[in-house]
């Protein structure tokens, strides 16, 4: 959807990165239309776990970003960092503060739709969690949501909730899916969803069997894996109510480890 660039804030003398919609998206309305959305829905949410929005505008035709620059990896990239698999106690501190970004977006009507760890950044020392890209969230209410809902397969394959790849509606517990993918794979250094090809990997979605999280990290609480299977439910019905639910679990689990 866009080109990322680190920009300097001359007034504020402050880093901060710049998101340029790409030359070959911006002709196109629905495209533009998707960009914008992103930064009007990042800027409505005011949290310690979402990325800040500065500026908003265009630069000769091309609409733009301006975003406070986070100074850490990306979940991806701390992952591999970590040998594949997270400790532990860091990765529910994570989950937990995905979950706590969520909560805030959740509260002000919008579902992000493509929770993954490219789109989770890591900050300072502290690695703490700040989500990213909101270009493929949607206003839960909006006449908005028709951009995405054309039946076009838009985002990650592997962590993306079965109702995303069917015809069911997709709201705040797709996200909830998302927080169950990327916990599932930091605890056990695997996807719970794996296949050769997104078909394959749609499939196994569908399916709805991942092992137990608990067979693959059995030092893992029993309470913890039991919740991060309950995020991967395939009825959406079946997981947690809220993101908010799923934050004060894992903080009491994040409590229990010490």
């Amino acid at each position: 959807m866009g080109r990322v660039y680190r920009g300097r804030d001359a007034q504020l003398d402050r880093d901060v990165a710049i998101k340029l919609m790409h030359p070959s998206r911006a002709q196109d309305e629905v495209s533009r239309k998707r960009f914008l959305r992103e930064s009007r829905a990042t800027a409505a949410i005011n949290h310690p776990h979402v990325i800040t929005i500065l500026q908003v505008g265009e630069h000769e035709g091309l609409p733009y970003i301006v975003m406070q620059h986070v100074e850490g990896p990306n979940l991806s990239d701390y992952r591999n960092q970590c040998g594949g698999r997270v400790a532990l106690a860091d990765a529910v501190r994570i989950g937990r503060e995905l979950a706590e970004g969520l909560a805030a977006a959740h509260e002000n009507g919008l579902v992000h739709r493509d929770i993954k760890p490219d789109n989770v950044l890591l900050e300072g020392s502290k690695r703490r969690v700040r989500i990213i890209d909101f270009g493929l969230a949607r206003d839960i209410d909006a006449e908005e949501a028709r951009l995405t809902a054309d039946g076009a397969v838009v985002g990650t394959p592997a962590y993306m909730s079965p109702e995303r790849i069917g015809v069911e509606e997709v709201d705040a517990k797709s996200d909830l899916f998302g927080i169950g993918v990327i916990l599932y794979e930091m605890i056990s250094g695997r996807l719970p969803f794996e296949g050769k090809s997104m078909v394959s990997i749609l499939a196994a979605i569908a399916q709805g069997k991942p092992p137990h999280l608990q067979t693959l990290a059995p030092e893992a609480p029993t309470a913890l894996c039991d919740l991060v299977m309950q995020l991967l439910a395939n009825n959406k019905a079946d997981r947690p109510a809220d993101a908010a639910q799923v934050a004060q679990l894992l903080a009491n689990i994040e409590r229990q480890l010490g």
